[in-house]
């Protein structure tokens, strides 16, 4: 190659890169002279055309005056937006970046840590935390939606006509229902903050009596709600609200040996024996065979209160008491609603296994109080007059048995909507249809 040709290219080759980088180059042509403006942003690299959050409140003009009220979320009084928010889109509505109660629980670690426990609030559950708080700010404390007592009426509307009984508890009467109970989750039932003795000897030193004798040595240390509402009574003490005859009325000795002081408290008699004393022995509806009837198991005091309930058959709180033998129900139920996110059918969604069974005067299979389906219809009482054939004209091919509500429904093991065991699109059906 000449010497010539071999300039001509290098030539090229300069004048080439010289255009090509004309750009960084400032005041050349097609390139601006104006000094680039910095935007300080909390989405590193980003070219807003202002600060976050002075570009939101551009258009949500209105949000900024909750900056003023007296209780503010933190992530919004320091304009972290886009802490909670997705600038341009979301599968949730107000563009938040999840659902609400997984974003709520991403800072606020300690409500997430204590939904282990055993008791969990329904609000909470089977709701969201907006429900009950205000997401940027609000007049009450906690960035609640409304004051502590006005918000739990919403949902506890009943405890609302115990005001009027003629003796109410003092935090109830003010509407501190948080006194007592912790509004997200507890290890206690009923979600109160500890376990009844250690939480009302807070404030009241025990005083229980019978006669003038002191027997608060066998007291101290029982569950307090057994024979006291935390509440309201029409009974002096808070006691009840409903109760034995003996207990309200103060004779213990139609049940107890004389009561002593700092002397064991006996009975009469010992386990149902002592009940039958003024109870009719209804072979109907009391099987001594069966376990629950046992004295082992505690005779008529397993279901029963011998004292107190908040029930005018006087049962206990079913709850932990079933839970007790029938561990492997409970933690089905719990996996089931943790997989349907949600259970329409309020007896299995409280516990209250006493309104579809009960233990020992049902000589049906679950002890149901009525047949498999009369248990169901009790309720569901549209759904049983449109509902798939059922009872002795529409037998199941699978066993020869009557079809019931539980051939398809399951209330402790569902795996599908309406608590089915089945998904009812198709996979429901070809159990039994299978052409």
């Amino acid at each position: 190659m000449s010497l010539g040709i071999l300039l001509l290219l290098l030539a090229s080759f300069f004048a080439w890169y010289v255009i090509a980088h004309a750009q960084d180059v400032p005041g050349e042509s097609g390139v601006s002279t104006q000094p680039e403006t910095v935007v300080k942003s909390e989405v590193p690299g980003s070219d807003l055309k202002n600060e976050v959050p002075a570009l939101c409140y551009e258009c949500h003009v209105k949000l900024k005056d909750g900056l003023l009220k007296s209780d503010v979320h933190f992530p919004f009084k320091e304009g972290r937006c886009i802490s909670c928010h997705d600038a341009h889109a979301s599968n949730m509505k107000g563009l938040v970046r999840e659902d609400i109660n997984s974003l709520c629980l991403g800072c606020h670690e300690a409500i997430e840590r204590s939904l282990q426990q055993a008791y969990v609030h329904h609000a909470l559950k089977q709701g969201v935390c907006t429900d009950c708080h205000h997401a940027h700010s609000g007049d009450n404390p906690d960035l609640l939606v409304k004051t502590k007592g006005e918000l739990c009426w919403n949902c506890h509307e009943t405890l609302k006509g115990k005001l009027k009984q003629s003796f109410v508890h003092g935090p109830f009467a003010k509407g501190e229902c948080s006194s007592c109970h912790d509004p997200h989750a507890s290890s206690e039932e009923d979600q109160i903050r500890k376990a009844s003795n250690a939480l009302c000897q807070d404030c009241h030193a025990p005083g229980c009596k019978t006669g003038d004798v002191s027997i608060t040595f066998a007291t101290k240390n029982m569950n307090c709600i057994s024979c006291h509402s935390g509440h309201a009574s029409n009974k002096s003490g808070l006691l009840g609200p409903y109760g034995h005859t003996a207990f309200l009325s103060k004779t213990c000795e139609q049940c107890h040996n004389p009561i002593l002081p700092e002397t064991e408290i006996t009975t009469l008699k010992a386990g149902s024996e002592l009940c039958f004393q003024c109870h009719k022995k209804d072979p109907q509806k009391f099987r001594e065979k069966d376990v629950h009837g046992s004295d082992e198991q505690g005779g008529c005091g397993m279901c029963h209160s011998y004292h107190a309930s908040k029930k005018k058959d006087m049962t206990i709180k079913e709850s932990r008491r079933c839970y007790e033998c029938h561990e492997k129900v409970e933690r089905s139920t719990a996996l089931m609603e943790r997989a349907l996110r949600s259970i329409r059918c309020v007896p299995v969604k409280d516990r209250e296994c006493f309104e579809c069974h009960i233990p020992l005067h049902s000589p049906r299979e679950y002890y149901f109080k009525e047949d498999s389906i009369q248990t169901c219809a009790r309720c569901h009482t549209l759904q049983h007059r449109i509902a798939h054939p059922l009872g002795s004209d529409a037998i199941d091919p699978r066993n020869g048995q009557p079809i019931t509500c539980i051939t398809c429904h399951s209330m402790h093991a569902s795996k599908a909507e309406f608590m089915l065991y089945y998904d009812r699109k198709r996979q429901l059906c070809i159990q039994c249809h299978k052409k």
